[in-house]
């Protein structure tokens, strides 16, 4: 296969993802509507009117089917693919559980430690580090580190959005 259908082929495969995504998103929409998912504005919410939850659903689905299949023609490694199928499954479904009703904070928390050390481990861990003329390895302290860092963002990018 040459350069121009390799780039055809990878042009229709976003194509294909993006649209699933589009089809997707107002799939979930409709049954959040149906079925009374709606986030209510408060101090913290960007909107000013309910909104439908779990709309974000359709592209961690569309993405997760993509890096499997980008896993199974080889363009994405193995550990890569484990770490983000994984780890963004089960922040996914702990997210889709608490848009539906509540998932206590402890569960939600826990889910999310154990999908950052799972995607962390899949991902070889944490590099050493070059300081200056030094190369450091933190060791079990920059697993931690990681993991302590992945869950801030993940928490942080669920604050902003409300």
């Amino acid at each position: 296969m040459d350069v121009s259908q390799t780039m055809i082929g990878e042009l229709l495969g976003g194509a294909a993802i993006f649209a699933a995504s589009v089809v997707l998103t107002a799939w979930v929409r409709k049954y959040a509507l149906a079925k009374h998912l709606l986030d209510h504005p408060n101090h913290r919410s960007s909107h000013t009117r309910p909104t439908p939850r779990g709309g974000g659903l359709a592209i961690v689905v569309t993405s997760l089917v993509a890096a499997v299949v980008l896993w199974a023609v080889g363009k994405v490694e193995t550990g890569l693919m484990l770490a983000f199928v994984g780890g963004g499954a089960a922040i996914a479904v702990v997210g889709f559980m608490d848009d539906r009703g509540s998932v206590p904070v402890k569960v939600r928390f826990a889910v999310h430690v154990l999908a950052a050390a799972w995607s962390l481990y899949w991902l070889g861990g944490v590099a050493p580090m070059q300081v200056g003329e030094r190369l450091v390895d933190l060791g079990w302290l920059g697993h931690c580190l990681a993991v302590v860092g992945l869950v801030w963002a993940l928490n942080l990018f669920n604050f902003m959005d409300g």
